[in-house]
């Protein structure tokens, strides 16, 4: 076979994925675009401490789903991938994590609630509007986990368009709504929270589950030996859940605890400049994962992390450039009273380009179940954040910003170690 024979498949290969990704990542920026509308429109709407409020029930909503989603998503996608043209075994592994994501929401909103419940009514928050934030937040992580169950099957077929397709429909709904109620002087915490949780509910289950369905045999009975290995992965995860956990939200609590509430509404307005790294992180997740945990071939599997790395890299400059260049435009969309928050907006993006380039790098780990020995993640996460938090002032958005960067330089040490373990053949369960 000639050279030229041989180049023809390989780049026929080549521009078959990368349509495929740019269909799915053109969908993603247009979901994100109008997310990025309505946090936009809901950041300049709401009172600093009305905001305040509502990012510590949207940290609620992401340290629940962390414990709950990311929990069990070594274990989810490698049991996924095996049975991804079974659609009576995937029904049954379906089954088997949503019940056990069920059981792990209860136990992890047992021991998160209390934190939660304290931290809002530390901060001024009635009991009446801390009841319903913290509701909200219960049934908005329930929507999480059906949404995740739902699009598992569509992702494993290569049906990649039609969760995005359901984010857009229900990005805009919950677009439409929020600014009706700025319009009307209704938007709250509490009244922004709930229609976040309502949004996704007539697009989730009456356009994307009927189409699920045609890939998987959904009202399969729980399998016990799926349950149990799925238990064995979260064991095996648990400190490295409760790490991420832990990583993700400290920043948000000794600000609200040592701070003030006003550092806490800045923190998480800047945060939401960053929902554009939200498109890329959503390729890999909806396309990349996927296709790793149903790769067999160790050589493909490896071309494919390298490339995937090399334009993470690339990708994540370009945006961290164009975040420098317009900061000033970003921030005058969020309103007069963010004005002056230029080097914490630098900082965050930068931080959120490593994160999601850290994202990219550890996929083997999470598509193939490569956690053997992850339970020592606290150690070089909180390692890490001790020796920085020494050096920071914790009552400032930027000492905030550098515990979040001490703890993700700790992260991907760690995923260093596992990848190598892993490509040895010596990381798996």
């Amino acid at each position: 076979m000639s050279a030229q024979q041989l180049r023809t498949p390989f780049r026929t290969g080549v521009r078959r994925a990368l349509g495929v990704v740019l269909s799915f990542a053109s969908l993603n920026m247009l979901g994100r675009l109008l997310q990025m509308a309505a946090a936009f429109i809901v950041v300049r709407s709401m009172a600093k401490t009305d905001y305040a409020w509502y990012s510590l029930a949207n940290n609620l909503v992401g340290a629940l789903s962390m414990f709950t989603i990311t929990g069990i998503s070594t274990g989810l996608m490698p049991l996924a991938g095996e049975a991804a043209h079974d659609p009576v075994k995937l029904g049954g592994i379906l089954a088997s994590a949503g019940r056990f994501r069920a059981a792990l929401l209860f136990f992890g909103a047992i021991v998160g609630l209390p934190v939660f419940v304290n931290l809002l009514l530390h901060s001024q928050c009635s009991l009446l509007q801390t009841s319903l934030l913290v509701l909200a937040a219960l049934v908005s992580v329930m929507v999480n986990i059906a949404g995740q169950i739902i699009a598992t099957p569509l992702n494993l077929a290569r049906r990649y368009n039609i969760p995005q397709w359901e984010s857009i429909m229900n990005s805009t709904l919950r677009l439409v709504l929020v600014a009706a109620f700025v319009f009307a002087g209704l938007a709250d915490a509490v009244t922004v929270m709930i229609i976040t949780v309502l949004s996704p509910l007539p697009t989730m289950f009456g356009w994307m589950l009927p189409k699920s369905r045609a890939h998987v045999a959904y009202g399969q009975e729980a399998v016990p030996a799926t349950t149990q290995r799925l238990r064995k992965h979260f064991i095996v995860g648990l400190p490295t859940s409760l790490t991420y956990l832990f990583e993700a939200q400290i920043a948000s609590f000794i600000i609200g605890y040592i701070g003030s509430l006003d550092k806490v509404a800045d923190l998480g307005a800047i945060s939401r400049v960053a929902l554009i790294l939200q498109v890329p992180i959503a390729v890999v997740t909806g396309v990349l994962l996927p296709r790793m945990s149903a790769e067999q071939d160790g050589r493909r599997l490896f071309r494919m992390w390298v490339q995937s790395s090399g334009l993470a890299l690339v990708f994540g400059a370009f945006i961290l450039l164009c975040g420098w260049l317009s900061k000033t435009y970003l921030l005058m969309l969020l309103g007069p009273e963010y004005a002056g928050l230029e080097g914490e907006l630098v900082n965050f993006l930068a931080f959120q380009v490593f994160a999601f380039f850290v994202t990219v790098v550890q996929t083997p780990i999470q598509s193939k179940g490569w956690v053997r020995h992850s339970w020592v993640r606290p150690v070089f996460v909180f390692g890490s954040q001790a020796l920085a938090a020494s050096l920071l002032d914790l009552s400032t958005v930027h000492g905030a910003i550098g515990l979040m960067w001490a703890g993700s330089i700790g992260n991907m040490l760690l995923n260093c170690f596992l990848l190598f373990n892993g490509w040895r053949g010596r990381a798996s369960l």
